[in-house]
């Protein structure tokens, strides 16, 4: 029986395209394997072998963030970065080869295998990136990352704002997490359906805790909504200005 599932028949396409050796894109272990960008390979998994839902394939907004710091390799450079919501750590692999010391890439727990694999795909035994759980709804897991809490140069996250439910709870780990020297960059899809969040949305969510300013934006395909990068800086708490 032919499947109605608009991913798995865009896998199979795939993959007979990669068999029939029209596409450097390759499966391996039921994964799809391409080449990203700087050396960077990537597993996705839309056939759900590994993880299934929105972190298991690249969204427009990881792409732009990854183009934004590859673009601004500075921001990397020997620094401390948190990745939030990694998905497939695309943005987290990135921040380690433009120069970081240190990326932590963080996801809930059906995603770390994926994520896992392709740690260990593009840094095997690294002592520079690493994968952690996080749950922004588990005060815990908010509270956690206790080696590095707090001392983080950057944080950033693709595609995270997209669940108004989730707004606070993304908000109390942002300020768990980061300090007044901490840069965040979230990429945000700038969705104009009516039941759909766009990005003034999420910034009058946080703006009571934190500075907001968006600082880049692009299309990538015209079907596509437009990404917004917002760069965000927790606000001093009243007395310490």
């Amino acid at each position: 029986m032919a499947t109605s599932d608009p991913l798995v028949r865009e896998a199979k396409r795939q993959r007979s395209d990669a068999e029939d050796g029209e596409e450097e894109d390759k499966w391996v272990d039921g994964l799809l394997r391409y080449r990203f960008r700087d050396g960077i390979t990537l597993f996705s998994d839309p056939m759900g072998v590994l993880a299934r839902g929105t972190g298991s394939s690249m969204w427009a907004s990881g792409e732009v963030l990854c183009d934004y710091l590859a673009e601004r390799p500075e921001l990397c450079r020997d620094a401390s970065c948190l990745e939030l919501g990694s998905g497939l750590g695309a943005a987290g692999l990135t921040a380690a080869r433009l120069g970081a010391r240190l990326v932590v890439m963080t996801d809930v727990a059906k995603q770390l295998p994926l994520l896992q694999r392709n740690l260990a795909t593009n840094s095997p035994g690294s002592d520079t990136v690493h994968v952690r759980e996080l749950d922004w709804t588990n005060e815990v897991h908010r509270q956690g990352l206790e080696s590095w809490k707090r001392s983080w140069t950057m944080i950033f996250g693709s595609d995270i704002g997209y669940e108004p439910q989730l707004f606070e709870a993304l908000r109390l780990t942002l300020l768990a997490q980061c300090s007044e020297a901490t840069v965040i960059y979230l990429a945000l899809a700038d969705r104009q359906e009516e039941d759909e969040p766009d990005v003034q949305d999420f910034i009058r969510a946080v703006q009571g805790s934190f500075e907001c300013q968006v600082v880049h934006q692009r299309q990538i395909e015209p079907h596509q909504s437009v990404t917004k990068v917002v760069r965000m800086r927790m606000l001093a708490a009243p007395g310490e200005a």
